[in-house]
């Protein structure tokens, strides 16, 4: 091909290769993970020349595996069509290299192919490698851009890869190709008033969205790693007839199961993760054969509520999905907009029901074999969950490493493995109920991290404080409004002031009042109290007259500590010390100002004697009335 190529088809873009597109363009520098690696092991005698042109003969049957991805002038995204492109095809021979050697060379190689980003707007967004190991033993690496292949697609490109390399390009064995812009046909033809009426009800009274890495960049470009997870044969089946049993679909055990482990790791009941759609509706012909990028995310919501049974909370969600089956074309960004929030998620399950067919990798009529077969992507949730049923259910967690630890993902993954065992053995089990951890987490939670017990020594406040001022007696012990106290300084105003209440007769089994607005004074005065053997009441200065006076009514206490503030808000018949008096203040002067021995008090100190009283609201969580805290227990 020479020249500018000539342009076959203008297409618009799917919802989901908008967001891919804007994920790949978001920073061109740095490594794309929106990229699927294939790579296959084919023994026996190869033909190169016939397996480059099969891959030739599939590029050219579908057009939209040759688009390139670009911006119009007003700013929209669009697909542009060659009628052609060169088909990105290299050949590696590693075979005259030891096995060993050409094992290690083959593996850079793939790494170095999975970190070479595609350009969007530079067709065709995938190529082929072939590296010959040995001369019966060749590697086919097949990488690709995801805006061009979902994962339905991959076992038709393949199959028809080896279609057409076992017939020699002999297209008569292959489907008529269903041309993408069907779909993209399809799409715009979808009553999206409906729609807009079905997510705008699901979505309603959201309070926020659902995130397990608040704050995480969305872009990230960090390759996530993975945990893998397998129920056995028996397990598996076990499940699905649980499943069928209860009129549920494996789908649903899985997106309830999550659901239930994101409320765990979020601490919210109202929980919304991504889910992948295949987006092949049965009304389109030709859905299920066709090669290109068909799929979407979409929101999935989830109440979940302790006292519900997981059958009743897997029929709510399985219910509520049902109404929306018909809507899945609809965009993230347009689902953010009528949520009110600018994301909902940043997890996704990916529920792999393929259309494998083991004979399209039979190779055995052209001399091959298929020895192996790996396949590596990613995506740039967090957390991303992707399932694959079949005899044995197998599952693996990717997990951003820059967020999560190994440890984390594999705890998760055992959540999950013990939810769907719960599932499916009693699903009438309370959702609050149902175990999550095992063994070995449980005592560690309840046992190891709470083996806090030690012992305390007997001992009281008064006695506590009076130990650390021997310790520090010029360190600051109170800060307030440019006032600075030492603990020698508080110690010696409380001993005076605790000097002049046991004067006035205040000791165990007696309440005093304390009238302070928040100060310096207010700290010396409740330690005053307590080195009496007293109780203190606390009495905010700006409560209601009236509050003040059924406080102090009902305390009975002997005396009220006051200062500046009270004046004309606390009853003249209850005998006030006013911090303010001048008169007051002589008479603290000249009492001494050492410690208090039980010599000295009315009575000696207990812990058990009361430490202060409290009058409630019930604002403070505590029933409406009076708290009376000793200093060993509490009473109500």
């Amino acid at each position: 091909m020479t020249g500018r190529p000539r342009i076959q088809d203008i297409l618009p873009l799917s919802p989901f290769q908008e967001g891919l597109l804007f994920h790949s363009l978001f920073d061109p520098t740095d490594t794309d993970v929106y990229t699927v690696q294939w790579a296959f092991d084919l023994k026996g005698t190869l033909d190169a020349a016939a397996l480059r042109a099969a891959a030739e003969t599939v590029l050219r049957r579908h057009p939209n595996l040759r688009a390139s991805f670009r911006q119009r002038k007003s700013g929209e995204p669009v697909q542009v069509i060659p009628t052609e492109v060169p088909l990105p095809w290299q050949e590696i021979d590693l075979s005259a290299q030891g096995r060993e050697e050409a094992e290690r060379a083959a593996a850079r190689l793939l790494v170095e192919d999975r970190t070479t980003r595609f350009d969007p707007a530079r067709p065709p967004l995938l190529r082929f490698t072939l590296i010959r190991l040995a001369s019966d033993l060749h590697r086919l690496v097949f990488i690709n851009h995801h805006l061009i292949l979902d994962g339905w697609s991959m076992p038709l490109f393949m199959r028809e890869l080896f279609t057409l390399y076992m017939n020699r390009c002999d297209e008569s064995a292959l489907p008529q190709v269903t041309p993408y812009r069907d779909f993209l046909a399809h799409l715009a033809n979808q009553d999206r008033e409906a729609g807009r009426k079905a997510w705008s009800a699901v979505l309603a009274d959201l309070d926020g969205e659902t995130l397990v890495a608040p704050g995480a960049t969305r872009q990230g470009s960090t390759v996530p790693e993975r945990v893998h997870a397998e129920l056995s044969a028996e397990e598996t089946a076990a499940l699905v007839q649980q499943m069928r049993t209860c009129g549920l679909t494996l789908n649903t055990a899985i997106q309830g199961a999550w659901g239930i482990i994101l409320s765990r790791l979020t601490g919210r009941d109202d929980v919304t993760f991504g889910a992948t759609v295949s987006g092949r509706s049965p009304e389109l012909a030709g859905a299920a054969t066709m090669i290109g990028m068909l799929i979407n995310t979409v929101p999935v919501r989830m109440r979940v509520v302790p006292s519900e049974s997981l059958l009743v909370g897997l029929q709510h969600l399985q219910d509520a999905q049902a109404q929306l089956l018909q809507h899945h074309h609809f965009g993230l960004s347009e689902l953010h907009g009528m949520a009110g929030t600018k994301e909902l998620f940043d997890t996704c399950i990916v529920f792999e029901n393929y259309p494998v067919d083991p004979q399209s990798l039979d190779l055995t009529g052209a001399g091959l074999h298929v020895a192996s077969m790996e396949v590596k992507d990613a995506a740039h949730y967090p957390l991303r969950l992707v399932v694959v049923p079949g005899e044995r259910l197998r599952m693996w967690l990717d997990y951003r490493p820059d967020l999560f630890d190994q440890a984390t993902a594999e705890r998760i993954v055992g959540w999950l493995l013990r939810l769907l065992e719960e599932v499916r053995v009693d699903p009438s089990l309370p959702v609050g109920r149902a175990e999550m951890v095992d063994p070995a987490e449980r005592a560690l939670v309840l046992e190891e991290w709470n083996d806090t017990a030690a012992v305390v020594a007997d001992g009281t406040l008064p006695v506590l404080f009076e130990e650390q001022v021997v310790q520090t007696p010029d360190a600051t012990a109170v800060v307030f409004d440019g006032i600075e106290l030492s603990y020698r300084e508080v110690n010696e105003r409380a001993n005076r002031l605790a000097r002049l209440l046991v004067g006035q007769g205040a000791g165990p089994e007696r309440f005093v009042a304390v009238a302070l607005p928040r100060s310096a004074d207010l700290v010396v005065a409740l330690l005053a109290v307590v080195k009496t053997g007293a109780a203190y009441v606390p009495v905010d200065p700006d409560y209601p007259a009236d509050r003040i006076a059924y406080i102090l009514d009902d305390a009975h206490p002997m005396c009220v500590i006051a200062g500046f503030g009270a004046e004309g808000v606390l009853p003249t018949d209850t005998p006030q010390i006013r911090l303010d008096d001048p008169a007051v203040q002589a008479r603290l002067s000249v009492l001494g100002r050492e410690n208090l021995t039980d010599a000295d008090r009315l009575g000696a100190l207990d812990a058990g004697l009361p430490a202060y009283v409290i009058y409630t609201s019930g604002s403070t969580g505590r029933p409406k009335g009076v708290v009376v805290e000793h200093r060993g227990i509490v009473n109500r």
